[in-house]
């Protein structure tokens, strides 16, 4: 039996003992918290594990080997072979493999915030980015910060809308006003009725204005279009 240790892209670290089938898991495992699958992390496991076990005795075989001739050769040869050898480089690669449903932390980052803009859940975007290889922390802070960002596109087109409006509601008024200065007491009705809707118009704005600066987390949908 072989331990297997994996640690998920969502940072949850989980192990098991497994027995290899032609150097492969003989079953699938997913990460406990995510759901993530992790099989392909826990065959390249394996494949270190059965490298690493299989180059030990190698080692000492050569050393053995090295050792003997020397002594044969006399001192120099000894001293030689004695003389360990010199550690091959190791360069632990700069992004872990992805995972099968995974995207790139890049591409994740990017849909991560078009969900936030869309009006999607805080908690649902953290497990997003999760999933696809962010630490919790940075996971945590990104998807604030496009909040944040959210909530202030969301107050700036509020106060347009407030501005406008507040102008379209006043339109009938100002319409009524000069239309008796101008014609005594009588108005046209038809074109007063069209400057009624405008202000019903603006009033609505003016008061979606309101709402959308005072509470931005209740403003569902893309707030990019509005």
């Amino acid at each position: 039996m072989l331990p297997i240790k994996i640690q998920c892209g969502c940072g949850q670290k989980y192990a098991f003992d497994v027995e290899p089938v032609n150097g492969s898991m003989p079953y699938t495992v997913a990460c406990p918290v995510c759901g993530v699958d992790g099989t392909e992390a826990a065959n390249y496991a394996i494949a270190q594990t059965v490298s690493a076990t299989v180059a030990q005795p190698a080692a000492a075989l050569a050393m053995a080997t090295g050792l003997s001739g020397g002594a044969s050769m006399g001192g120099v040869a000894l001293s030689r072979a004695a003389a360990p050898p010199p550690a091959a480089p190791t360069h632990a690669p700069a992004r872990k493999p992805l995972l099968p449903g995974q995207i790139t932390p890049e591409q994740a980052a990017i849909e991560g915030r078009a969900k936030i803009f869309w009006g999607d859940s805080p908690d649902e975007v953290k497990r997003f980015l999760m999933i696809n290889s962010y630490p919790v922390a940075d996971a945590a802070a990104m998807v604030n910060e496009w909040f944040l960002d959210r909530a202030r596109t969301i107050r700036k087109n509020g106060i347009k809308k407030f501005c406008v409006g507040f102008l379209l509601a006043t339109v009938p008024v100002i319409f009524y006003f000069v239309a008796i200065a101008k014609a005594g007491d009588f108005a046209p009705m038809k074109l007063f009725a069209v400057t009624i809707m405008v202000g019903l118009y603006g009033a609505y704005m003016f008061v979606k204005g309101v709402i959308m600066f005072c509470a931005p987390k209740s403003e569902p949908g893309d707030v990019s279009a509005q």
